[in-house]
């Protein structure tokens, strides 16, 4: 049974460059969705780089995703946000990041279990 929890806005910050420190280089991958748009893929299976909270006050909060490889990362930028969840396994592996905005679009970070990691690199050719 997984367990989902809000993450207090007060944290964010702090939680947010634990977690990066935590999952640095673990591949994720990232979908927006909402109403208006549905579902949409925004990145498919790529490392980790950071994830932080960006407080610039007056509501031009964003938190800012990086992801990529060392001269290829792409960073999307979730502006206003209002809401961040956790959803962790029974054994407490963080499975995936719920963030909303203001305008109701959720982008939903999911961090790919270990176990298919080295199941995928051990397919890869070696270079």
């Amino acid at each position: 049974m997984h367990h989902t929890r809000e993450i207090p806005r007060e944290v964010w910050s702090d939680y947010l460059t634990l977690l990066s420190g935590m999952n640095r280089s673990q591949w994720v991958r990232i979908e927006a969705a909402s109403i208006d748009i549905g579902e949409q893929p925004l990145a498919q299976r790529l490392p980790l780089i950071d994830i932080s909270y960006v407080e610039k006050g007056s509501g031009r909060d964003a938190i800012e995703v990086t992801v990529g490889r060392p001269g290829e990362e792409i960073t999307h930028r979730i502006f206003h946000p209002e809401r961040i969840y956790a959803d962790e396994s029974e054994s407490g592996e963080l499975e995936c990041l719920d963030i909303e905005d203001t305008g109701r679009t959720k982008t939903i970070i999911f961090f790919e279990p270990m176990q298919a990691i080295d199941t995928v690199s051990d397919t890869q050719p070696q270079a």
